[in-house]
């Protein structure tokens, strides 16, 4: 039988490795609408953020996981279009440096956007987890709250074999991007800051398999991972909290031996940080 972890595997690695899939990204040209530059995240070689990330356990004390030393390292070309080189001192333990570690970076108009490689850490995979990114928005300053920013989505193709039989699965996925609050001021970590934005990001995915010719739902349309952003005008991102939760049919979860339903959660709180 297979195991939790690896379930769990099954549904992320197979949903986000987009050289199989067909994908649309609605960021991939900047704006010339939208011509001021955000300044919610100063891009300057040598700014650096540390975060303390921490484990959520409902019911008790928040367990620090370690501190992540987000920065800016380089200039770099990528498709002739220059961008920040972002990268780590060591493998990150949260989502947001996750995301950004060894990819490109850019401020186009009042939106942050990026190129490279999503990176997606999960318990029990050596290796992350990883989406291609083009010019993805992930942040935009003069959205309007509840406004999608960028979007990708499309359907993969994948084989899977489990207990000595194989199959074929369809994965429909949609990765996006949300604009949410403003507010005059927001307080992480014990410290007040002004000006900040929240922005979302959402995995969402449907699977399904066909067996001769009978098509089964795996995993029913539904969100697996949501990760809020704030955003100080000036610093860049001062706190992240992430959730990666699945519901799937009680009959599938018996077949795999694995739980129906999932739910972790993960914060990083900005510590210290320093602006050329």
């Amino acid at each position: 039988m297979m195991k939790s972890k690896a379930i769990i595997a099954l549904l992320l690695i197979t949903t986000l490795l987009t050289s199989c899939s067909q994908s649309n990204n609605t960021s991939g040209q900047d704006d010339p609408t939208d011509a001021i530059p955000t300044v919610y995240m100063p891009l300057s070689n040598g700014n650096y953020w540390d975060y303390d990330v921490q484990q959520v356990t409902p019911g008790a004390v928040n367990s620090s996981i370690g501190i992540d030393h987000l920065f800016i390292s380089n200039d770099t070309l990528i498709n002739g279009v220059t961008y920040k080189k972002m990268k780590t001192t060591a493998m990150p333990n949260g989502f947001f440096s996750n995301t950004l570690r060894n990819n490109g970076v850019k401020i186009s108009g009042s939106s942050l956007v990026a190129t490279g490689t999503f990176n997606l850490p999960f318990p029990g995979l050596t290796t992350p987890i990883q989406i291609s990114l083009n010019n993805f928005a992930f942040f935009k300053e003069n959205a309007a709250a509840n406004t999608e920013i960028s979007t990708s989505s499309g359907t993969l193709h994948q084989t899977v074999t489990a207990n000595g039989s194989t199959y074929p699965l369809d994965i429909d996925y949609t990765l996006k991007s949300i604009a949410q609050e403003t507010f005059a001021t927001y307080t992480s970590n014990g410290v007040t800051y002004p000006n900040v934005k929240k922005s979302r990001l959402i995995l969402n995915l449907r699977i399904t398999t066909t067996s001769s010719g009978i098509t089964a739902t795996l995993l029913a349309d539904q969100p697996v991972l949501t990760m809020n952003e704030y955003f100080a005008k000036n610093i860049g991102n001062v706190y992240t909290n992430t959730y990666f939760h699945y519901d799937i049919n009680a009959d599938i979860a018996s077949q795999f031996a694995v739980p129906a339903s999932i739910s972790q959660s993960e914060e990083e709180f900005l510590t210290t940080y320093h602006i050329n």
